[in-house]
């Protein structure tokens, strides 16, 4: 009998000495497993933060070569200083700049931005013709080429080179109402 006291004692005394470290060692368990569940969702969550970051840049970049701004005034003199090219009686024979007058950019519409069109009438070579509208088209400000007529003029060449006679409206798009916008 005695060895059943002493298994008694020893068993009830290892049970009151392990139990309490057993649920600690369980509590500590379920700590860990939440702070890998975390962990794994950090890692998650960074990953996604990165690829985000990635796609903003791409963002930016494409904003910055792509968008044009729209400036506080339609500055058409500006305009009109930036597309003129001499009058050498080669490359380009006549030019004339008129400016039109300023109007919604969208009729009707609920945006204030407006616009001004600016026609240029030019006698000079296609490729002359060309670098303008190029000229037009590369500058940082948004404008719109609301028409443009050419038409080859075959009694006057340059060098084998026929000279055309061309008129463009461009609209100078702006906004009064507030800063640059983008």
């Amino acid at each position: 009998m005695a060895i059943f006291w002493l298994v008694f004692v020893v068993g009830v005394g290892g049970l009151l000495l392990v139990w309490p470290a057993y649920r600690a060692a369980t509590g500590l368990d379920r700590q860990a497993a939440a702070l890998r569940a975390k962990g794994e969702n950090y890692d998650l969550q960074a990953r996604r933060i990165a690829s985000l970051t990635i796609e903003l840049d791409e963002i930016r970049h494409r904003v910055k070569t792509g968008l044009k701004v729209i400036p506080e005034s339609s500055d058409i003199a500006g305009l009109m200083q930036t597309l003129s090219m001499p009058v050498d009686g080669v490359f380009v024979h006549d030019q004339m700049f008129q400016a039109g007058d300023v109007r919604e950019a969208v009729p009707g519409g609920e945006l204030s931005a407006r616009v001004q069109p600016l026609t240029v009438e030019m006698v000079a070579r296609f490729d002359t013709i060309f670098t303008l509208l190029r000229t037009a088209e590369s500058m940082p400000r948004l404008l719109r080429v609301a028409s443009i007529s050419i038409v080859a003029d075959r009694r006057q060449e340059y060098e084998g080179l026929a000279v055309a006679k061309v008129s463009i409206i461009l609209e100078a798009v702006f906004d009064s109402s507030s800063r640059e916008v983008r």
